[in-house]
């Protein structure tokens, strides 16, 4: 017999998950999502995001396409997060990447540049990004 157990480690109202091929002109430095809004299509950048006061956290999913290579993935999003922060903007981000065995290196890239990173696992970034929430709330930094 096999059991199949789902453990919530953090949760978030409001929260938005896309797949990786909802996000267009990836490799343009200025990626974006459609959305809609009064009946009425628009295009909401990727930024927002971060820069949005009721978002308090990203969780990156990537899956490795001929579009938008791994390293490309990891540079842009590095590149984002920094500009974020160079404008006082600080977040909690974590990946997860899956595909072929450049996303180790991908991965690798994104750790090195202060974003929690994991080839091949969902799982691990949602328990990081929990256990920062679960750091955070124990030292009395957020409620």
């Amino acid at each position: 017999m096999t059991v199949s157990v789902d453990i919530e480690v953090a949760r978030r109202d409001g929260t938005l998950v896309l797949p990786g091929r909802s996000v267009h002109d990836a490799l343009s430095g200025k990626p974006w999502v459609m959305g809609v809004r009064g009946g009425r299509a628009y295009q909401q950048p990727v930024r927002l995001g971060l820069q949005d006061d009721r978002i308090h956290a990203l969780i990156l999913g990537y899956w490795h396409t001929i579009v938008t290579p791994p390293m490309v993935f990891a540079k842009l999003m590095v590149e984002t997060v920094e500009d974020m922060k160079s404008k006082g903007i600080h977040k909690p981000v974590v990946a997860s990447l899956a595909g072929d065995v450049e996303v180790e290196e991908a991965a690798e890239y994104l750790y090195q540049h202060g974003i929690p990173a994991y080839a091949y696992s969902t799982e691990l970034p949602v328990q990081v990004l929990g256990a920062k929430y679960k750091w955070a709330r124990g030292a009395g930094l957020i409620g």
